[in-house]
């Protein structure tokens, strides 16, 4: 980036600049594996402005965390809007899903992030973000789709198995089981999945 383009951003421009850039560098090493000084580099700023800007190294880590648990909840909101006003409980799941399998797909980073949060949360504030970060994903899934308890958990379950198929990369195993494991199975199979669990219209059971 040249000086001419670094001038001309605001501060909340840079901000968002460096949280792109940390969130790349952390789902690589984590909150504890990842020297401040990768992520700076990264994004052509020296270390002192960074912290003025963000405090701490797990400040910064925890923008991340959110900023990824922000775009996942976008994407699932796009995917409601595109079900349709019409759309049954079923058909919202069913959208939110296969969005969110094709999510993983196209975003690797994304993926690395989400597990590097899971990873850091023997730390108390770390753990707090996250909790705050994955309600608030529980209760724009259980609002969009008007789904009850026993069907999104089942819901958020196969999520997470995608989460673990997407991280082994299993997609490119020509083999049964790891194709039962991953989101494109998850996508051709989700009306039968939500027939199973007794999904139908208005959100009953």
């Amino acid at each position: 980036m040249s000086a001419t383009s670094t001038t001309r951003l605001t501060k909340d421009e840079r901000r968002r600049e460096i949280i792109e850039a940390a969130q790349r560098e952390f789902a690589v090493s984590g909150l504890n594996g990842t020297p401040v000084e990768a992520i700076a580099k990264r994004v052509g700023v020296s270390q002192p402005y960074l912290f003025q800007l963000f405090g701490t190294k797990k400040d910064l880590f925890i923008a991340a965390v959110r900023r990824s648990f922000e775009r996942t909840v976008a994407v699932f909101r796009t995917a409601a809007a595109e079900a349709g006003p019409d759309a049954d409980t079923q058909a919202v799941l069913i959208s939110m899903g296969v969005a969110y399998a094709r999510l993983l797909d196209d975003d690797r980073t994304l993926l690395r992030m989400q597990l590097q949060a899971y990873a850091a949360c023997d730390d108390d504030e770390v753990r707090d973000a996250v909790r705050e970060e994955f309600l608030r994903l529980v209760r724009f899934v259980q609002s969009a789709s008007g789904a009850p308890d026993e069907a999104v958990r089942p819901w958020l379950a196969e999520g997470m198995l995608m989460n673990v198929a997407a991280a082994m990369d299993l997609g490119k195993l020509d083999e049964d089981w790891a194709r039962m494991c991953t989101g494109s199975f998850l996508v051709e199979h989700f009306k039968e999945f939500h027939k199973l669990l007794g999904v139908g219209k208005g959100g009953g059971a």
